[in-house]
């Protein structure tokens, strides 16, 4: 790997010269291969070898092509870094023991975090999932709706945009854009790219993004700070800073040393730096602070702007109950008249969001009523709301590429309605089985591109 003078130095000067020699050569080693599973679609073995700091992450022997796998697109697991599902042990430690907490991924996509927590929240609380970058949020929404769930909303926003959310969070995960560095052999455009003074860019544009977030934390709630990167002014410095500056306090992790992580101390903080020569990842950094539990500042904002988020009314409800399980849950429509599903206790928490951010995802997306009929949106075919008793189609291997390639044909099925398509028990999407043909509903921007290979008997 062909490394700059400047960041072999760095490293050099940051480690005892043996780790630096060891970190340095580890970069010309592969990295990795890791999945997360979807314990609520998973359903054939488990792989062989879990990732310590998260009970449902595994390595993987060998690369399969994911996008030829029907699995990988119904959301049966999620291919993530290692290292970065070391969120999971985090929130294990430290989250509140309370049922419907709110928690922010501030700069979440493409959504391995976000998906790890959507999944550790396991239907209670809140996630709002946030990407600044609007085609990264989009496949930030993509990558949380194959997970099913309906506490989830995912937002297209800067965060400077959170000044109206004031103490509003129980926890704020901040995965910083960063320098990269611990990503350098999954990405070696990224070794182009970096230099000592994007160092300095990067490590003061996170305080920036940690100014703007932290009063939306509540008081005694929880921030996550992560990088993928190994300099200290991006990670232990900044953690000093946040100590320092933000009326945080910094708390300590419980850590088994045979994980072999790294504890750095700053000044006055201590973060966790994951190295590729001594755990089976990539370099990842992560430190978690706790605020202060004292009087609350919050002052209320009699300016807020109305939203368009509205309940549905008894004729769209009626419709949907042939669809959907209703119970616990709460209907919305938004502007283009698109219907939204969400837990009840967080109905006010959508008009309020609605209000200050820009939702592209809110629950499942339910579909669309015309004329008494609703027009299902492939969210809810890949969700857990759906009734149990519908229509559907179990497809084979080939079957299930073609249809997720939109070119199947037809089925055998003696259904002409809505029905849907499933492989190995887990929805892959709609259909609408015509008798000759289907209509298949598989948006066009899900669709597999590449040309499928032969299945060999």
């Amino acid at each position: 790997m062909n490394l700059s003078d400047d960041f072999v130095n760095q490293i050099k000067g940051s480690l005892p010269k043996a780790d630096a020699n060891h970190l340095i050569n580890s970069l010309d080693k592969p990295a990795p291969l890791s999945i997360r599973i979807n314990s609520g679609k998973w359903n054939t073995i488990l792989p062989d070898e879990n990732i310590p700091w998260c009970p449902s992450g595994f390595y993987m022997k060998s690369r399969p092509v994911f996008t030829l796998d029907p699995s990988f697109h119904a959301g049966a697991y999620y291919v993530q870094e290692p290292s970065s599902m070391f969120v999971h042990h985090v929130l294990e430690a430290f989250s509140p023991n309370e049922k419907n907490i709110r928690i922010l991924d501030l700069c979440a996509s493409p959504g391995g975090k976000s998906t790890l927590i959507a999944s550790w929240l396991g239907g209670n609380g809140l996630l709002i999932a946030n990407e600044i970058i609007k085609s990264r949020a989009y496949t930030l929404k993509y990558n949380l709706l194959k997970e099913g769930c309906a506490n989830v909303i995912v937002t297209n926003n800067d965060p400077q945009d959170f000044h109206h959310i004031r103490e509003y969070f129980d926890i704020i995960l901040v995965d910083a854009p960063c320098s990269g560095e611990g990503m350098f052999r999954k990405d070696p455009e990224s070794i182009c790219e970096w230099s000592l003074e994007n160092v300095d860019k990067c490590a003061s544009r996170q305080k920036r993004i940690l100014s703007n977030i932290i009063p939306a934390l509540k008081p005694g709630g929880i921030l996550i700070y992560s990088t993928c990167t190994y300099n200290r002014k991006e990670n232990i410095e900044n953690t000093d800073w946040i100590a320092g500056n933000m009326g945080l306090i910094n708390l300590a992790l419980e850590i088994p040393s045979m994980w072999q992580i790294d504890e750095i101390h700053g000044k006055n903080s201590v973060g966790y730096q994951f190295y590729p020569h001594k755990i089976k990842g990539e370099g990842f950094f992560i430190s978690v602070f706790k605020k202060d539990e004292g009087p609350s500042h919050l002052i209320a904002n009699n300016k807020r702007k109305s939203g368009t988020l509205t309940k549905i009314d008894k004729n769209e409800t009626a419709v949907i109950t042939q669809w959907v399980r209703t119970s616990n849950l709460s209907f919305l429509k938004d502007k283009t008249g698109t219907i939204h599903a969400l837990p009840d206790e967080f109905e006010k928490d959508a008009y309020y969001l609605e209000a200050y951010l820009r939702l592209i995802y809110c629950g499942v997306t339910v579909g669309d009523v015309n004329k008494n009929i609703l027009i299902p949106n492939h969210s809810l075919a890949l969700s857990k709301i759906l009734i149990q008793d519908f229509p559907t189609i179990s497809l084979d291997l080939e079957s299930a590429r073609f249809y997720l390639k939109k070119t199947l044909p037809c089925i055998e099925s003696r259904t002409r309605s809505w029905m849907l398509a499933s492989y190995q028990n887990n929805n892959i999407g709609f259909l609408k089985n015509l008798g000759n043909r289907i209509n298949n509903y598989l948006p066009n921007e899900y669709r597999i591109l590449m040309d499928l290979p032969e299945i060999k008997t």
